[in-house]
């Protein structure tokens, strides 16, 4: 009788001491974060930040876009790709150099997201109208990525 008195008053001060969410109800939560083969979700908002003006740097960010639209595991709901530096020439006008704004509207179509800092536009002298249909441009790149942190984006550093 002492022991059963016990343990109901430890779980009634428990209770006050750590709210009502009982450990079924974080497990609950946690089932419903994860999928068929028992691994969490990754965020539905994803975003994708290029720094590097090197051709296979820009490749692999946006094939690093298409995968991830690409697999049905993931609930994708917003993916921005956010160039800074001289990540921002892939959104110039196609090259020698930049063949990828075929890519760009493909996933544009898919419904990626493109932003260009214009800090980096206006060091590399890239006026708005030298960017690609559809890219956006925002005041700096790490304040647009902290802001999409704040959001709750996942980040991706593409190489």
């Amino acid at each position: 009788m002492w022991r059963r008195s016990f343990v109901s008053a430890a779980g009634a001060f428990g209770t006050l001491l750590f709210g009502s969410e009982s450990v079924r109800g974080t497990a609950d939560r946690l089932d419903e974060r994860t999928d068929a083969c028992s691994r969490p979700s990754p965020p539905s908002k994803t975003v994708i930040h290029l720094s590097s003006g090197e051709s296979a740097a820009q490749e692999h960010a946006l094939l690093n876009a298409k995968n991830l639209l690409d697999d049905e595991t993931v609930p994708v709901k917003d993916l921005v790709l956010l160039a800074n530096g001289k990540g921002i020439l892939v959104y110039t006008p196609p090259t020698a150099d930049n063949e990828f704004a075929d890519r760009i509207a493909s996933l544009q179509e898919r419904g990626v997201t493109f932003r260009a800092c214009e800090n980096a536009m206006e060091m590399l002298d890239v006026a708005e109208d030298d960017l690609l249909p559809g890219v956006e441009s925002v005041p700096s790149g790490v304040g647009e990525l902290a802001r999409l942190q704040e959001l709750n984006y996942g980040y991706i550093k593409a190489p």
